[in-house]
């Protein structure tokens, strides 16, 4: 039985009821005249966080006093990381508010009308709310005809109920979600690339080091770039940490490449069998993700169950470093201004009417930023957040899961470098190569000879990979 996880909150009338899945706690927060500020909500990474933030006796203290909500977001919002939410305290300076951490890692869906919150769809509504409600025309259009879709933005499967995206806050009065990230003072200068790498290698490490002290976690190891800054940002601590990679019945390039890695690194590697789902446990997957979203992890879910760490860390958020979006005109992305079609286009969506208007509403307040950095905020709000995120109270629930990119000072990093410096793969060469130089070394993404070409051409025959391609290159 795949009991989901997450975060629920009702209105009761009285208050605000909160219920947690198996595994999470709370953590009040008070400042250094011990007001209750708020409490957080989730899984605590108790020896990463920001300045000015200590935890004694249970409880997350902020040295100091906080005048007014954008300091609480700067100081406390953006200093917590792990599976976490803040509801704010009621009645305070700060409004009745809650807020996700940086990649929104505990998922949440809301209904106005019912005032109630949970992980998806499935978390707050009952039986005959959740069939009344279906879109299941929506459903099958953005999610099922698209192979593995997902309905993007605040959109859901459900009527009235709408995704709090990264970087918005829910207002638990008036149950409205609102951005509160970025702030046109956070880009008044673009970042020098040497510092950018800097910072975001120390976070990388910072997090990964905390998680290892605290969980001894295993590191999700593929070909790709993401993973591998991960494994660099691990040498320090490599004695506590394992790596791990989900098998296949024929071995391709996350399965060869992974296995050489930790051959010549020497990193306790385990190839995780393959374990398929059943068509009763895919429908069971589908009910806890509330259909909004539909992807391979649908059928191999259980495989994550055989890894014997209590958590795991994922390359998930790493994406705009490496220019994503753009990483085909990256000289020329910021000619002109973003547009809901091109966004869309470059997710790999399809126009639709509806998600086209929510997509809109979404641009509507990031008039002030480069094309370039809407589309890595598009990247982790439009895709992280709605696609990534929207299966977390099922993926979550076989296996709790970290995202060391999903802090906001290395989103920050990451949009703030200019894009022709940052490139494709320059700013995260040289991340990995402050953090392991050595494991830099090894091909990324390629095996390094013949099966390089043989890739691509088999490529070729993957429809919906190269739909949504054509979709990006003509955006």
């Amino acid at each position: 039985m795949l009991e989901p996880f997450g975060v629920r909150l009702h209105d009761t009338g009285t208050g605000i009821d909160v219920t947690l899945s198996a595994g999470l706690s709370h953590w009040p927060i008070v400042d250094g005249g011990d007001v209750l500020l708020g409490t957080a909500y989730g899984l605590l990474l108790e020896g990463w966080m920001g300045q000015g933030l200590s935890l004694r006796n249970g409880t997350i203290r902020v040295a100091g006093a906080i005048a007014d909500a954008t300091a609480f977001e700067k100081r406390v919002i953006d200093g917590l990381h792990g599976l976490i939410v803040v509801r704010t305290t009621p009645g305070g300076v700060f409004g009745n508010r809650l807020y996700p951490d940086g990649g929104a890692s505990v998922p949440i869906v809301y209904c106005a009308e019912l005032r109630r919150a949970g992980g998806s769809a499935d978390q707050i509504l009952d039986d005959d709310a959740y069939n009344r409600r279906f879109l299941g025309l929506h459903h099958q259009r953005l999610v099922v005809r698209e192979g593995h879709g997902w309905i993007t933005g605040t959109q859901t499967a459900h009527r009235g109920v709408e995704r709090l995206l990264p970087n918005h806050y829910l207002d638990l009065d008036s149950f409205s979600a609102h951005r509160f990230w970025p702030r046109p003072d956070d880009f008044r200068e673009p970042m020098p690339f040497e510092t950018a790498a800097a910072s975001v290698a120390h976070d990388i490490q910072g997090f990964v080091a905390a998680a290892a002290r605290q969980f001894q976690p295993a590191i999700m190891l593929t070909a790709g770039f993401d993973s591998r800054i991960i494994a660099a940002a691990a040498q320090p601590v490599l004695r506590d940490v394992a790596f791990a990679t989900v098998d296949a019945p024929s071995a391709g390039i996350d399965q060869v490449m992974s296995a050489s890695i930790a051959q010549k690194f020497g990193l306790e590697h385990r190839a995780i069998p393959l374990v398929c789902a059943s068509e009763p446990e895919q429908d069971l997957w589908d009910r806890r993700v509330g259909h909004a979203v539909r992807e391979r992890n649908r059928v191999t879910h259980p495989s994550l169950g055989q890894i014997e760490r209590n958590v795991i860390l994922t390359g998930i958020y790493g994406e705009p470093g490496r220019a994503r979006l753009y990483r085909h005109d990256v000289a020329t992305i910021n000619d002109a201004a973003a547009t809901p079609d091109f966004v869309m286009s470059r997710l790999g969506l399809p126009i639709d009417p509806e998600q086209r208007d929510n997509v809109a509403r979404w641009l509507a307040p990031l008039g002030w930023l480069p094309r370039s950095a809407v589309l890595d905020l598009a990247y982790c709000e439009l895709k992280g957040g709605s696609w990534a995120m929207a299966q977390g109270p099922a993926q979550k629930a076989v296996k709790l899961s970290m995202m060391p990119f999903a802090q906001r000072r290395i989103q920050h990093a990451f949009m703030a470098v200019a894009p022709g410096e940052k490139g494709t793969a320059t700013l995260f060469r040289r991340i990995g190569n402050m953090l392991w130089p050595a494991m830099m070394n090894v091909p990324v993404n390629r095996y390094g000879d013949y099966r390089d070409q043989l890739g691509s051409f088999c490529k070729m025959f993957d429809r919906r990979r190269w739909t949504r391609q054509l979709r990006s290159r003509l955006a």
